[in-house]
């Protein structure tokens, strides 16, 4: 029976981790592709719609953290800021 439960403990805790994994590369992924939607549009923004834009990816940060997904709140801001940064030098240096 000891053993039963904690093959069942294990079972569970693998599971969890691996919806984590999915959380986090949906989010760095996610966080890249706001990132590439901001550069293609960016220049028809106005500086309005641009902090708008900025503010949203802010929010989405934020809707992981209160979700519990710190880390995936992590990956998507650090993919939104390194996918900019290596694609668009001068969309880096407005934002950043």
């Amino acid at each position: 029976m000891k053993r039963l439960l904690y093959i069942a403990i294990i079972a569970v805790t693998f599971s969890a981790c691996s919806g984590d994994r999915k959380i986090n590369k949906a989010a760095a992924d996610y966080g890249h592709a706001d990132a590439q939607t901001l550069i293609e549009t960016a220049g028809s923004m106005t500086l309005l719609e641009l902090e708008g834009y900025i503010l949203g990816v802010k929010a989405t940060e934020y809707d992981y953290r209160e979700s519990g997904h710190e880390k995936a709140a992590d990956l998507y801001i650090e993919g939104f800021e390194k996918h900019i940064r290596e694609n668009s030098d001068s969309l880096a240096n407005i934002i950043f």
